[in-house]
């Protein structure tokens, strides 16, 4: 996303180093270079994986790596990389920008002032850093430092409106708006077809209570960028300024729309909505916000005030209630809980509301500090004769203000900034995937199968030597292969299955070798599987097992089909439940698995553990124990078997994906999201998002200085 302020610039530096002793490897580093500038960070990050496994000493493709995990926001990732880079080139300038920057986005200012300053002094005239050296000093507050930054930056490149406008900002937070006034006009002169400028000379003037300036100049952001959903919500905030309550609203609307999904829209309009005396649509405004942000208590609060004002006493109690319980020392809600219970017959109770709120309002008018309401009061009468020319602005609050006192105000956007939403093309691994709504489920357990379903093109299919020599035994024209996704045959594909099976019928009859037997049944029940004849499936590995007890692949077949037992049957409920809405299924155990269910989970467990037993080195055994114990909530056990997985495969992708998420649950971000951001690096594209939505970046600065 793009800050209209905090302009944060690097190039990719197509020339950074070439590596030259190997065409493939030149290859594929150009392949990878030119997916990053065709925003498909998965598949850069596959080919840079591939040339590190090839030549780790070389420091581009960690830094190159580095670049598409930081556009995918795996910041603790990306800063991994980035060590490994400079570690192998300390001269890699554009590794100590992008570090910078990732420090930047881990609020680790400092830091990055350090390595912004350490570039430089490898290329002293580097725009870029210089660009982004300025903005940790404004991080920092060291706005002087930020200001002779810029200016220098402008010395070297006198049209660059980066600098324009970050040297804006530095001004304006040192209180001088004036010469930020000047340079976000410099900026529209020397390029009247970027919005930023006016944006940002916008909110100087409507912090300066020139509102009708600032509603000109956002209406030529506008103009300049139609499809950007803060302008509006900037809009609507100075035309509410200028009493504009028509224009307001439609703007509200069309933040609205822009932003489904954004809990402030909803609230800035639910209190416009409430000022003009629209009680239901200010009601159902405040009611997706808290769908969307549930402990939004003020707009809580807010809700249970109209709810009292329509007479819906019930509702009004039960979110005063609510609030009352959050705020105890908030003497307005028991005055409101008051008259509720009042309204509703509840008299005694309302007394004692009503009590504590008069005991409250006296504690806190004696704790106000009288010689700062004199001094207050001074001030007033000597400013009573001077009658300001500037208009008062109407009271606000910031984006993040969560004050209880402060339910009832318009929220202006942090920064009055201008968060982009980034545009994503459907259906397609491209782009900032981090920021699509991905439903977040557990990767399924492993199984063999004739027809593997779409892993990926990113990601590499799974091998093991045991698999391949049966699939080289069997019958059936298709290879056998490892999988957590399946297809169904199509209707050719199945009348080859079942002519197949009623050839291994005629050979299982006729057949006195006992390891051919085996064959046999493996080929028939892995057949059965994938046509979904289940009961024969299981059949058949049930011969297998008693034929050859110790033979671990029946045993993980015969757990992997009793899964897919239990999952057809839990669609068949749904189905069932979908055909007849009367139907409500009831679980004795009060638990969210059924006993039945549980059973088999056990069931599973115990083949998956005898897999374990007989060859602790398949992976694929731990992974699906790591799984099923997840289901049965022992995440303990969970993360255990998840970590053999990894043990005995160390780039098994879904094994970290799994246990990141399970550490996450058990509130261990910062462990959860290296495993993430491990599991995006091998491929697991969902992994990005979750890092997103729930990753801590949290760091050890110290640890860091150590690597």
């Amino acid at each position: 996303m793009q800050k209209t302020f905090y302009i944060i610039s690097f190039l990719l530096v197509l020339g950074v180093g070439s590596v030259r002793s190997q065409i493939d490897t030149d290859r594929m580093t150009i392949i990878g270079r030119n997916a990053l500038y065709f925003e498909d960070y998965i598949l850069a990050i596959q080919y840079f994986n591939q040339i590190i496994k090839a030549k780790p000493f070389l420091a581009e493709p960690y830094f190159y790596r580095a670049l598409g995990k930081y556009y995918l926001e795996d910041f603790n990732g990306a800063l991994n990389d980035c060590n490994e880079a400079l570690k192998r080139n300390p001269y890699l300038v554009d590794a100590y920008n992008l570090r910078g920057i990732l420090y930047q986005k881990l609020n680790k200012p400092e830091a990055s002032v350090t390595d912004f300053k350490q570039g430089l002094k490898v290329d002293p005239l580097n725009v870029n850093l210089l660009i982004n050296l300025g903005i940790a000093y404004i991080q920092t507050e060291q706005y002087d430092k930020a200001i002779e930054t810029y200016s220098d930056v402008l010395k070297l490149s006198p049209n660059l409106i980066r600098a324009y406008l970050n040297r804006g900002l530095a001004k304006f937070s040192a209180q001088d708006t004036s010469g930020a006034l000047e340079d976000f006009s410099k900026a529209i002169d020397v390029n009247p077809y970027i919005p930023d400028g006016y944006v940002n000379r916008s909110m100087i003037q409507y912090y300066k209570s020139d509102f009708e300036g600032a509603l000109s100049d956002i209406n030529e952001a506008i103009k300049l960028r139609p499809d950007e959903s803060s302008f509006y919500m900037n809009r609507a905030i100075i035309r509410y300024q200028l009493d504009d309550l028509r224009g307001a609203m439609a703007d509200f609307d069309k933040f609205v729309a822009m932003e489904p999904r954004n809990a402030l829209g909803y609230n800035n309009r639910g209190i416009l909505r409430a000022e003009i005396g629209d009680l239901d649509g200010a009601i159902e405004d405040f009611s997706r916000v808290l769908a969307l942000r549930e402990d939004d208590l003020p707009t809580l609060y807010y809700r249970a005030m109209l709810y009292k004002e329509k007479g819906e006493f019930e509702k009004a109690l039960s979110d005063f209630n609510i609030v009352a319980d959050a705020y105890p020392d908030f003497a307005p809600v028991y005055y409101n809980r008051a008259e509720v219970k009042q309204a509703l017959g509840q008299f005694e109770s309302a007394q004692l509301d009503y009590n504590t709120a008069m005991k409250l309002e006296m504690d806190r008018r004696n704790e106000i500090d009288q010689n700062a309401a004199d001094a207050l009061a001074a001030n007033d009468q000597n400013n009573s004769g001077q009658k300001s020319k500037i208009p008062k602005r109407k009271a606000t609050k910031k984006e993040g203000d969560r004050n209880i006192r402060n339910y009832n105000k318009i929220a202006v956007l942090d920064d009055f900034g201008t968060d982009q939403v980034e545009q994503l093309t459907p259906n397609t691994l491209r782009g900032k995937i981090q920021n699509r709504n991905i439903a977040i489920d557990l990767q399924r357990p492993y199984g063999i199968t004739f027809f593997p379903g779409d892993t990926l093109v990113h990601r590499v299919r799974y091998f093991k030597k045991e698999v391949e020599e049966l699939s080289n035994s069997f019958l059936f024209s298709h290879p056998l292969e490892i999988s957590n996704a399946t297809i169904e045959p199509d209707r050719d594909t199945s009348a080859e299955i079942f002519k197949t099976i009623a050839d291994l019928d005629k050979k299982i009859d006729s057949v006195s070798s006992i390891d051919e037997k085996i064959i046999y049944l493996m080929e028939r029940g892995l057949l059965y599987l994938d046509v979904l004849n289940l009961n024969n499936a299981i059949d058949n590995f049930n011969q297998v097992i008693e034929l050859r007890p110790n033979y671990f692949l029946g045993y993980f077949a015969r757990a992997f089909t009793r899964f897919r037992m239990e999952e057809t049957l839990k669609e068949l409920n749904r189905q069932k439940q979908a055909a007849d809405q009367s139907l409500i299924m009831t679980n004795k155990d009060n638990d969210e698995l059924g006993k039945q269910t549980r059973m088999t989970y056990e069931m599973i467990i115990t083949d998956l553990q005898k897999v374990a037993e007989i060859n602790p080195n398949f992976e694929f055994a731990w992974f699906n124990l790591g799984y099923f114990n997840s289901l049965l909530k022992n995440f303990d056990k969970a993360v255990k078997n998840y970590t053999k997985a990894i043990e005995e495969n160390n780039e098994f992708a879904e094994a970290y994906f799994n246990r990141g998420l399970i550490r996450i649950y058990q509130g261990k971000k910062t462990e959860g999201t290296l495993d993430l951001s491990k599991a995006g690096e091998l491929g697991v594209f969902e992994a990005y998002s979750v890092i997103k939505r729930y990753g801590s970046y949290e760091i050890d600065l110290e640890k860091e200085k150590e690597r």
